[in-house]
C-alpha cells in the first residue's frame, strides 16, 4: 500500500478496514459474521520506535483473519525477494529456531510459530506497495518474464509452506510515475497502457500455476485503487475470478500533495466539498461508497470479493487558512509527523498517536456527521 503519505490543520481519517484491513497505514475471518480483517505488518517496523519497535508477536492474531507481510518486491531479475533479508530471514527473535540451514529465524521464523498457535489466521506475502513498484510493468510484459516471477513465487511457497500466497500491490498499472527525487526508499512504478491486458495475464498464470503445482489451496490477492479513473485502467471484471479477494485502497484519497484540505478517506461524498469534477469528478467519486459502489455494479465484481481498506494513520497540512474548522481550507504544504520522511512529509501520524493529541495542546477533534462521516483533528494555531 502506498507508503503513507498531513497536522497542524491535521486532516486523518482513523477509518479501520471493515471487511478489512489497516496499515500503513487490514483483513481475518470472523467466525460470526464471516467477515474477513486484513492487516499489514510491516517489516521494518522493527527498527523504528514510532512503529513501537513492532515484531510478529505483536500482531493482534486473535482478532484478525489475514496478514500481509509488507514488503517483498519484484527484483531486478523478476523475482520475488525481500525488501530487508536480515528482518525476514536471520535476525534472532523471540522463537528463532537456531543457525543450521533448515532452521527459521528473523520475521518468518515467527510466523511459523504463531501459525502453529493460531492455524485459521493466513499469511500472505505482500509485493511491492507505493515505493517498490518498480518492476511490475517489465516483468509481467512477456509470457516469458512472467513465468520467471512465477516460478520464484511457487519455490517460495514450498520452501515456506506456512505462508498461505502472495498479494500483488502494484500502484499502478497503466500508469507510469517517476520516483519521488526526496524519498530514498521510493523506486517509482513505470506503466504503459499495455499494462491492462498484462496484469490480468499475470494474475491468471499465478492462478494456473497454483493448481498445476498441488498449491491450489494457496490465496491470491491485490490492492486495487479505490479511483474509478485508475480502475479503468485495467480489467476487474476479468481479473477478479483468479482473486480470493481485492484490497481496495480507499484511503490516500486526499493529501498534501493538493492545497486544500479534506478527509483523506471520506465514506461519502460532502456537497460541499470543494473539489473539482472534472476532468475527474474527484468531488462525488472519490469516495469509499462511490469506489465500492463501482466495482460491484459496473465490474460485477461480487461484494464478498471486496474489502474496504482503513487507513489507521493521518494525513495533514500546515498553513491552513479559511474553511470551517479548518476543513476544505486554503494550505500551504505538510508537516513532519513522526511517521514521515522529513524530506518528503505529508502530516502521517499513527493512530496511537492521534488519540494523545485530542483536546491537547491547541487540537479540536471534529467529525462531519451528515455527509463523510469521517473525523479530523485541527489546530488554529
Amino acid at each position: 500500500m502506498k507508503h503513507i503519505k498531513k497536522i497542524i490543520g491535521v486532516i486523518l481519517s482513523l477509518a479501520l478496514l471493515i471487511t478489512i484491513i489497516p496499515a500503513g497505514t487490514g483483513i481475518i475471518v470472523n467466525a460470526a459474521t464471516g467477515k474477513n480483517i486484513v492487516a499489514y505488518f510491516p517489516n521494518w517496523g522493527i527498527y523504528n520506535s514510532a512503529h513501537r519497535t513492532m515484531t510478529v508477536g505483536m500482531i493482534p492474531w486473535d482478532k484478525i483473519t489475514v496478514i500481509n507481510h509488507a514488503f517483498f518486491e519484484v527484483d531486478s531479475s523478476f523475482k520475488l525477494a525481500s525488501t530487508d533479508t536480515f528482518a525476514d530471514f536471520d535476525k534472532m527473535m523471540d522463537h528463532s529456531e537456531g543457525w543450521d540451514t533448515n532452521q527459521f529465524r528473523g520475521h518468518f521464523g515467527e510466523y511459523k510459530y504463531y501459525k502453529n498457535l493460531y492455524p485459521n489466521v493466513k499469511v500472505i506475502v505482500s509485493v511491492g506497495g507505493w515505493t517498490r513498484g518498480q518492476n511490475f510493468h517489465a516483468m509481467a510484459a512477456t509470457s516469458s518474464t512472467r513465468a520467471v516471477f512465477i516460478q520464484s513465487v511457487i519455490d517460495f511457497l514450498k520452501k515456506y509452506p506456512f505462508i498461505d500466497g502472495v498479494d500483488l500491490d502494484w500502484e499502478y498499472p497503466g500508469v507510469n510515475r517517476v520516483a519521488d527525487p526526496n524519498d530514498q526508499y521510493d523506486r517509482g512504478c513505470p506503466g504503459g497502457p499495455e499494462d491492462k491486458q498484462n496484469f490480468t495475464s499475470l494474475l491468471r498464470e499465478i492462478r494456473q500455476a497454483y493448481n498445476t503445482n498441488g498449491l491450489s489451496g494457496k490465496m491470491l490477492t491485490i490492492a486495487v485503487p479505490s479511483g474509478y479513473d485508475k480502475l479503468a485502467l485495467q480489467e476487474p471484471d476479468v481479473y477478479a475470478q483468479y482473486l480470493d479477494f481485492l484490497n481496495v485502497m480507499t484511503y490516500d484519497m486526499h493529501g498534501a500533495w493538493e492545497n486544500t484540505t479534506n478527509h483523506q478517506s471520506p465514506l461519502y461524498a460532502n456537497p460541499n466539498d470543494p473539489c473539482p469534477t472534472s476532468p475527474i469528478d474527484i468531488k462525488n467519486r472519490y469516495n469509499t461508497d462511490s469506489a465500492m459502489k463501482t466495482l460491484q455494479q459496473v465490474y460485477k465484481i461480487p461484494a464478498e470479493k471486496l474489502l474496504v481498506g482503513s487507513p489507521y494513520y493521518s494525513r495533514g497540512w500546515k498553513g491552513v487558512t479559511g474553511g470551517v474548522n479548518g476543513m476544505y481550507a486554503n494550505a500551504t504544504g505538510a508537516p513532519i509527523g513522526t511517521w514521515d520522511n522529513p524530506q518528503s512529509p505529508g502530516g502521517q501520524y499513527p493512530y496511537f498517536t492521534l488519540k494523545t493529541m485530542e483536546n491537547q495542546n491547541g487540537y479540536v477533534k471534529y467529525r462531519d456527521d451528515t455527509y463523510a462521516k469521517t473525523p479530523w483533528l485541527y489546530n488554529a494555531s
